[in-house]
């Protein structure tokens, strides 16, 4: 019976020691998952707390708001409490509007950064928005990439040599460039959208591209240089010239592609726009994201609606509901639907003398009009109830509370 009690006890001591240890062990991987989860919030912490040395957003979205100033305020310093309401945000607080901000002033094109911060056009934003020629604005625009450090140093870097597949480049951009791992993504993303941006403003009365395009193995390499051989005509007739947009929606191929190329195309260009239409503008990805994206960028649309094409109604309607003011042009009144025929509609006939001069000048007039009345060719149903604005809520549209009866 002794016996049996000691070996019971003997078996509880071993029982609680295998406890003890257990629990030690226990307590011991705990502690180090806590130390690792301590080392990594420390190195999350270190990396967040390193300057930015680029900008967050790309150029264009970055000229935007030197745009607002210009047209909205006369180009005049304003506070930043006024011009985020202006940019679309409510408040100057909103990190957008902010990232905006300091990418603004990181490309040089504004001054003064905060929501406290009074904002001015810099000699290099004014050149871009209210240039004196084509080429001061090409100019400003490379002085605005090239005022990034950074950007212009990985820009000199792969001049005349193929950038590698995101991992590469991503790996040389944190070895040899410095750029914490955690932001190499939106380096990647912001610096190859500002290439492809100013590729756009080639020049062409001198042949001196902006960016330099040359292919190695099927590899595209972008790379500002200071010259460059004369550009073929169609190469200039790709030029772009204008920041803002006219997205031009209308069928392909047959006699629309001449329409586009002789009537449009001048007749935008008089306007002060620049004209894209989809088919030069596709690469990889899907076609109506980059087509909504396109819509959502133009200041104005074209809609050329003869022969009341599916694929032109489908993306009209996408324009009228991202509140996007929009010129119809017809060969018939009655291809333009009965509900918008009160808005901007050129008619044009084709028998009649000299009817392609009268379209052209007429299209002009309309997008001039556009330009200073946008509200005119915008349906009343979507004027009266907007879409939600870039922070989320929409500026002019109250929610209506409903009143409980007693």
């Amino acid at each position: 019976m002794a016996n049996n009690i000691e070996g019971s006890e003997g078996k509880t001591e071993d029982r609680s020691s295998a406890t003890k240890a257990t629990t030690k062990s226990t307590k011991g991987k705990a502690k180090k998952r806590k130390k690792g989860a301590k080392g990594k919030k420390s190195r999350a912490a270190s990396a967040q707390a390193q300057p930015w040395t680029f900008p967050k957003v790309t150029l264009e979205r970055a000229i935007e708001l030197a745009q607002v100033i210009e047209e909205k305020n006369a180009g005049n310093p304003i506070r930043a409490e006024h011009l985020a309401p202006m940019l679309g945000f409510r408040k100057a607080l909103d990190w957008r509007f902010t990232d905006i901000l300091r990418s603004a002033n990181q490309y040089g094109i504004t001054e003064g950064t905060g929501i406290t911060a009074t904002v001015s056009l810099t000699h290099i934003g004014r050149d871009i928005v209210a240039p004196s020629s084509p080429l001061q604005r090409q100019a400003a625009l490379i002085q605005a990439f090239q005022n990034v450090e950074l950007f212009k140093k990985v820009s000199d870097f792969y001049a005349g040599k193929p950038i590698p597949e995101d991992e590469y480049f991503g790996n040389t951009l944190a070895r040899d460039f410095g750029v914490p791992r955690e932001r190499v993504p939106m380096f990647i993303s912001v610096f190859q959208a500002n290439l492809e941006y100013l590729k756009a403003f080639t020049s062409d009365s001198v042949g001196r591209p902006i960016v330099s395009i040359s292919r190695r193995e099927g590899v595209t390499t972008p790379g500002l240089v200071e010259s460059a051989p004369t550009q073929s005509p169609a190469e200039a007739e790709s030029v772009r010239e204008f920041l803002d947009t006219c997205f031009i929606l209308m069928p392909f191929g047959s006699w629309f592609d001449r329409y586009f190329k002789e009537i449009y195309v001048p007749a935008t260009k008089e306007a002060g726009f620049e004209p894209l239409r989809a088919d030069g503008l596709f690469s990889a990805g899907a076609v109506m994201e980059q087509v909504w994206a396109q819509i959502r960028k133009a200041k104005v649309l074209l809609a050329d609606l003869t022969g009341k094409n599916p694929n032109v109604f489908y993306e009209l309607g996408l324009a009228h509901a991202a509140r996007k003011p929009v010129v119809f042009v017809a060969g018939d009144i009655e291809d333009v639907p009965f509900d918008v025929r009160h808005l901007r509609v050129v008619v044009f006939d084709v028998r009649e003398p000299g009817w392609s001069d009268k379209l052209r000048r007429d299209i002009t007039t309309y997008l001039k009009n556009t330009r200073s009345e946008p509200e005119k060719s915008i349906p009343q149903p979507y004027r009266e109830f907007p879409l939600d604005e870039p922070d989320g809520q929409p500026l002019d549209q109250t929610v209506p509370v409903r009143k409980s009866r007693k």
